[in-house]
């Protein structure tokens, strides 16, 4: 072998480097990739949290209605409005089951006033809710509002 096909054929020491170096390469790619899918699942998380969150300020007025009209319903009624009545305690109840699937709950009023979940309007002889308070997760939607117990 001549001296110039030495010097173009590569050292085996040249050929590990380079290998190790398309091999480091290769490793940093695929970490970028999983970063990617990873904040690509976090976007998308965040996405669906804030549509479930617009989707419950615009429906909880409509869940707030039912309930008024459930709770001021007659306690005698002719057969026709209680078929009626009953129609509506069902509506209602999809309206409640729908929101548990999208993780929308109640804030318990029987818990200890919590400012981080309970808004006071009032007192009374015990804790009493005004108007009901909903959370996703431990996100507050809308505080309950709450009149509080009576100090003596």
């Amino acid at each position: 072998m001549s001296d110039e096909e030495k010097k173009k054929k590569p050292k085996k020491k040249d050929l590990q480097a380079q290998c190790d170096e398309y091999l480091a390469g290769w490793k940093r790619a695929l970490a970028d990739y999983e970063n990617l899918q990873r904040d690509l699942a976090q976007t998308k998380e965040d996405s669906r949290r804030q549509i479930r969150t617009a989707l419950a300020h615009e429906l909880l007025p409509i869940m707030d209605n039912f309930d008024q009209a459930v709770s001021h319903a007659p306690s005698e009624m002719p057969k026709e409005l209680e078929t009626w009545m009953q129609g509506v305690t069902f509506i209602k109840k999809q309206f409640e089951d729908a929101f548990a699937s999208m993780g929308i709950e109640r804030i318990n009023v029987e818990e200890p006033f919590d400012p981080n979940v309970h808004e006071a309007v009032g007192e009374a002889e015990e804790m009493e809710e005004v108007r009901t308070g909903w959370k996703i997760g431990e996100h507050v939607l809308r505080p309950a509002q709450v009149k509080t117990k009576k100090e003596v």
